[in-house]
């Protein structure tokens, strides 16, 4: 499996809605190899991300997703509010598209 996504950043951030403390990742898809199929580079690419944002975290934890287009600001993000990462999955990530 070659590398889909690279991260550029990680910064600690307060969330005083929720009383929490979290570290969003900045990440970008990374260009398919010449020999593979674009959208199962994208597909792949996603489902890491996704494995890749869930890690490191216990059952109780609260995550959230909000993807967002650094050209286009003008495009709102989409996102999925935050939960316990029990009740939150791939496929949870999936239905948001």
């Amino acid at each position: 499996m070659s590398q889909r996504f690279v991260v550029d950043g990680e910064i600690t951030r307060q969330y005083s809605r929720f009383s929490a403390t979290g570290t969003p990742p900045s990440v970008r898809l990374l260009l398919p190899p010449a020999d593979y199929d674009p959208i199962t580079h994208f597909l792949d690419g996603m489902s890491d991300l996704f494995e890749y944002a869930l890690r490191n975290c216990s059952e109780s934890d609260m995550e959230g997703v909000t993807i967002s287009d650094e050209v286009n600001v003008q495009d709102k993000p989409i996102g999925i509010s935050f939960r316990r990462k029990k009740k939150l999955s791939v496929e949870v990530i999936w239905s948001m598209f």
